[in-house]
């Protein structure tokens, strides 16, 4: 099996995220949960803690294009290590956002799993997996891609489909915090962290923040955050 030129998007749905994450290797302990605001504290209060990963979904437009690679900063990732991939599939942003939320949370994972397996067998010597490694574990989980690529409460667009909406994540890599985005140049680092919840980071509610600012005006409703965070189970 060769690696897909494109595939079906992932719905931003935290039942499909956490059935896909357990099934790469995730800790039962552990869930993807819907975020309805990271400024409101009764939405947020009811969210379980520690956040350990949040995934953004926000629509495309040209300021993100003419920003995404002048604007990246990892001139901490090389300190901080966090894990960064290179999204080379098209429509599969949701895969890596799930990719990242779970390699840079390894205490999250089973061990022996394929995700634990695959990190474990791959040393990498800077802050990215060599992208033909990548692409090697990507082709061997997409049978598990396309069955949950298939789950949701929205129409399956097709492979080919342009989408314009797209998936990042926030995470903590030693004292940073880091915006993981495949279709950049490396991590993009924030700044220093001040907590151990995600929820709690300023720089991450001032970064989602700045892409709803700079949405166009018609898909000012098309945004979506999920939370990698303990189970409620």
């Amino acid at each position: 099996m060769s690696l897909p030129r494109s595939v079906v998007p992932l719905e931003s749905n935290p039942e499909v995220f956490t059935r896909f994450a357990h099934e790469l290797g995730l800790s039962p302990e552990y869930a993807v949960h819907d975020i309805y605001s990271l400024t409101e504290p009764d939405l947020m209060a009811f969210l379980p803690r520690p956040m350990k990963a949040i995934v953004l979904l926000f629509p495309i437009n040209d300021v993100y294009e003419s920003s995404k690679d002048t604007s990246t900063r990892n001139e901490g990732a090389s300190q901080a290590s966090p894990i960064w991939f290179k999204q080379t599939v098209k429509n599969a942003c949701g895969l890596y956002a799930l990719l990242h939320s779970l390699a840079n949370n390894p205490d999250t994972l089973q061990e022996n799993s394929k995700i634990s397996h695959f990190l474990s067998s791959n040393p990498r010597p800077d802050n990215r997996f060599a992208d033909e490694k990548t692409d090697e574990f990507i082709v061997s989980i997409s049978e598990l891609y396309n069955k949950n690529s298939s789950y949701g409460q929205t129409a399956v667009p097709q492979a080919e489909d342009e989408v314009n909406l797209h998936f990042i994540t926030y995470v903590k890599s030693g004292d940073y915090i880091f915006e993981m985005d495949g279709r950049r140049n490396g991590a993009n680092l924030l700044g220093t962290s001040s907590s151990q919840d995600l929820l709690e980071e300023p720089l991450v509610r001032e970064r989602v923040e700045w892409y709803m600012n700079n949405a166009d005006e018609n898909m000012k409703l098309s945004f979506s955050l999920l939370g990698l965070a303990p189970s409620w189970d």
